[in-house]
């Protein structure tokens, strides 16, 4: 691991990967991801760093060279995203990314890999990794399949089809899946937010591979509140995550006094002007999860009580047609 506060050069003439993303011009100010690059090929590490230097969002905290020491910088770091090769020394970048996301299961993990057998893309993620770039792809691609992954959306390089690794087991298994292009969610989003007179709100599907729900439709909110809540998990401190763990509705009428939510949870609301909310789960009529539909209201109180019961019908009608 190189770390932040030194700059290392590889040649006279050469930077390491951090040293050139966290160097001069205050660049780790400006970052909002963290990046740990796991490639065994040390040009290939400079070709990426070269990449990311572009976008100041990016900090590179760490590079490793085979999987095994990419997993020790991943429990240590904790990144926000690892780009990750698979034919790595000591552990395999597979291997590796099953071991990074038990400890550390917010990082989101890109692979970028000379590896173009359907076989081995498939293996690659369903480890849970959401995205993959072939190396001879990445001079065009490997930007956009960052923000994709950062953002919580699948990549998969253009030349590689995408639907060979999406079975429909999967499809079915997986509500995020399954529901996640249809046009049918922002309708539905629509008419909640209608018939609850809500200022916001959003709908999220779980994704069942990685145990987390991730927005798929929205209406008004800002970036802040869309990163934060773009994955909720089962025992996040806020509205949605206690009731997808409880699978029943939860309603608070008061953001800024109830003590469910964690101090930042409760700041990104409040700033996104949000004092009351609702979630109600969606759950389908063999009793699967499926995910949420959440409204928000700029004043306190919450929704009237009467309406809750329209929430009921629009979502039992959605799911009804969306089987």
């Amino acid at each position: 691991m190189r770390p932040l506060v030194e700059k290392r050069f590889s040649t006279a003439n050469q930077r390491s990967c951090v040293g050139l993303l966290s160097g001069d011009g205050g660049r780790l100010e400006k970052a909002a991801f963290r990046v740990l690059v796991v490639d065994d090929y040390e040009r290939w590490q400079r070709f990426i760093c070269s990449k990311l230097q572009t976008d100041t969002r990016l900090q590179v905290i760490g590079e490793a060279s085979d999987g095994l020491e990419g997993v020790q910088i991943a429990q240590q770091l904790q990144p926000d995203l690892i780009l990750m090769d698979i034919g790595l020394p000591t552990l395999n970048g597979i291997e590796a990314s099953r071991q990074v996301l038990q400890s550390a299961p917010k990082t989101r993990i890109l692979f970028v890999s000379e590896q173009r057998s359907a076989d081995i893309v498939e293996k690659a993620l369903r480890t849970g990794a959401t995205g993959y770039v072939l190396k001879s792809d990445a001079a065009n691609e490997l930007l956009p399949a960052v923000e994709a992954v950062l953002h919580g959306q699948q990549f998969v390089s253009t030349s590689l089809s995408q639907r060979v690794f999406v079975t429909t087991d999967d499809l079915e298994s997986n509500p995020y899946l399954g529901f996640r292009d249809r046009a049918s969610v922002s309708a539905f989003l629509a008419k909640v937010i209608k018939a609850t007179g809500a200022d916001f709100g959003n709908v999220q599907l779980f994704d069942s591979t990685n145990r987390v729900l991730r927005i798929v439709a929205q209406h008004g909110f800002e970036k802040e509140f869309l990163d934060y809540f773009n994955t909720v998990e089962v025992n996040q401190a806020c509205v949605c995550g206690r009731a997808m763990n409880e699978r029943s509705r939860m309603v608070v009428t008061d953001i800024a006094t109830d003590p469910l939510f964690s101090t930042n949870s409760r700041a990104v609301l409040l700033r996104a002007n949000v004092r009351s909310v609702q979630s109600t789960p969606l759950i389908d009529s063999s009793g699967k999860f499926v995910g949420m539909v959440s409204t928000h209201y700029c004043h306190p109180r919450g929704p009237m009580p009467n309406v809750l019961e329209h929430v009921d019908n629009l979502a039992a009608d959605f799911l009804a047609k969306n089987k």
